[in-house]
């Protein structure tokens, strides 16, 4: 009886301690979302059940579902001005601003300031749309891209561009009605703004050094062209877009504070 004590108290010292569970990347963004923008919380929901009218990019860029969600956003956007002929450029033009400027801030921070990258592909992403027709929320389900893990912020962004904005706007390109180089004017000017914002957190070189490789050089690492060269210019000493996003056409929009055409 002796000898099994002592084997069970000699087992117990030689086993390894328990090690309490690292949190995942969808619990560590979180944090991160709460700590920096708390709003983003709102916005982005990580690893949660979405509901059953989300739809991932090749589901809303079905021709019958955008349509759809296209002449209910044209509907409130024209509400006040039912006789108005109706300009689908700008309306589409404005409807991507609202779906890219509610992913790509998240996804940039997530990004830049984890070790672990998160997987930016389409098939990942839930969108929730607003009864007006526009992106509401973006379900995400959180997967880290082992492949992008040890790239280099340059690259980070540079996979973003590649695997999760330039399909959603070769889609809507595809649709009809716009210009793709319109949607990746308004990007770059969304970027920029937010390397702006993230300079805090990043710091200052870095966020210099993104918004060189971003907006002048003409290529992307992979040797593609860069969707978003001087889509941001130097003017007076400050980054502004470089063309108008044609918002101002569009009935009871205000327009932008910096639009190029003032």
């Amino acid at each position: 009886m002796a000898y099994r004590i002592t084997q069970i108290v000699d087992n117990l010292v030689w086993q390894p301690g328990i090690v309490a569970p690292q949190p995942g990347l969808s619990t560590i963004l979180r944090e991160l979302f709460t700590a920096q923008r708390p709003y983003f919380n709102d916005i982005i929901k990580l690893d949660e059940p979405s509901p059953r009218d989300a739809l991932t990019l090749s589901q809303w860029s079905r021709p019958a579902t955008l349509t759809s969600l296209m002449a209910s956003y044209s509907d409130h956007i024209y509400r006040n001005q039912p006789t108005l002929s109706r300009e689908n450029k700008p309306l589409k033009s404005l409807w991507a601003q609202w779906y890219i400027g509610l992913m790509v801030p998240p996804v940039l921070l997530a990004l830049l300031t984890q070790s672990q990258a998160l997987d930016v592909a389409p098939e990942h992403f839930h969108v929730e749309f607003h009864e007006t027709g526009r992106a509401a929320c973006f379900w995400i389900d959180v997967h880290e891209d082992r492949d992008a893990t040890p790239l280099t912020p340059r690259e980070r962004v540079e996979k973003l561009v590649t695997d999760g904005i330039a399909p959603v706007i070769a889609a809507l390109e595809a649709s009809g009605d716009i210009n793709g180089k319109l949607i990746w004017s308004n990007t770059g000017y969304l970027i920029n703004w937010f390397l702006g914002e993230m300079k805090a957190v990043i710091g200052d070189e870095t966020a210099d050094a993104l918004r060189h490789t971003c907006f002048f050089e003409k290529q992307l690492l992979n040797g593609d062209d860069n969707p978003l060269y001087r889509t941001v210019v130097l003017r007076d000493g400050l980054l502004v877009r470089r063309t108008c996003c044609q918002r101002y056409r569009l009935p009871d929009v205000v327009q932008c504070g910096d639009c190029t055409l003032k």
